[in-house]
């Protein structure tokens, strides 16, 4: 192949990807195009489910899965207009997305807050308090929960914690922003930029750092 032959095919191939960047939907756009809507959310292991009896204890099942309504929150509302958070370049007016279990008087499905960013950032929040040093370490482990290290089997940065429906109004831990993903997908991130992940070996929904096979989910909207 000759350099003119190679340049030609490395610009069409850069124009292409600035092709699909171009039309591909914003976080917000994707917000936005399903505010409001009753949704069935799917991943490799099952629709997500809510146990009916306790409306608490999330799990996937193939049978069938649990209506949820997505009510989209502007960012700088979650932050109290501060647009504070992980995602320091994300725009403070877009979008994200709770999903309230139908059916619940206020039940939004919420993830674990965990991680070691986290972690040290709350224990320097609680150094500033009148809380003695010595029990910092104990108040950070009941509230943050730890992430697989390195020598775990799939590697650092997972947590195996399973979702719940927790009461709302929607707050840090019940707000989410949409991706798009391959084949129609959408990848499910927090504001801690770790994403939704279908645990099919147990039926349960944890968190990873990426947005692979595992944290891809279809989202059905019903009639």
């Amino acid at each position: 192949m000759s350099p003119a032959e190679d340049e030609s095919i490395s610009s069409d191939a850069s124009a292409m990807s600035e092709s699909e960047s171009a039309v591909s939907p914003s976080p917000s756009d994707l917000a936005r195009s399903l505010d409001g809507c009753t949704v069935i959310v799917g991943g490799v292991g099952g629709s997500i489910c809510v146990n009916p009896r306790d409306r608490t204890t999330v799990t996937t099942s193939w049978r069938q899965g649990t209506p949820l309504r997505v009510e989209t929150r502007q960012r700088k509302n979650i932050f109290g207009g501060e647009g504070e958070g992980d995602n320091e370049d994300e725009d403070d007016d877009s979008l994200l997305v709770a999903f309230r279990v139908v059916g619940s008087a206020n039940r939004y499905l919420s993830v674990t807050l965990y991680g070691d960013e986290v972690r040290n950032a709350t224990a320097e929040a609680l150094s500033q308090t009148p809380i003695l040093p010595a029990l910092i370490p104990g108040v950070v482990d009941y509230v943050v929960d730890r992430s697989t290290s390195t020598d775990n089997f799939e590697g650092g940065g997972y947590n195996y914690s399973p979702h719940r429906a927790e009461t709302g109004p929607p707050g840090l831990l019940q707000v989410f922003s949409l991706e798009r993903a391959v084949g129609g997908r959408y990848g499910i991130k927090s504001l801690f930029n770790t994403y939704w992940r279908s645990q099919h070996w147990n039926r349960t929904i944890s968190q990873s750092p990426h947005c692979l096979g595992d944290e891809r989910w279809t989202i059905t909207v019903q009639e």
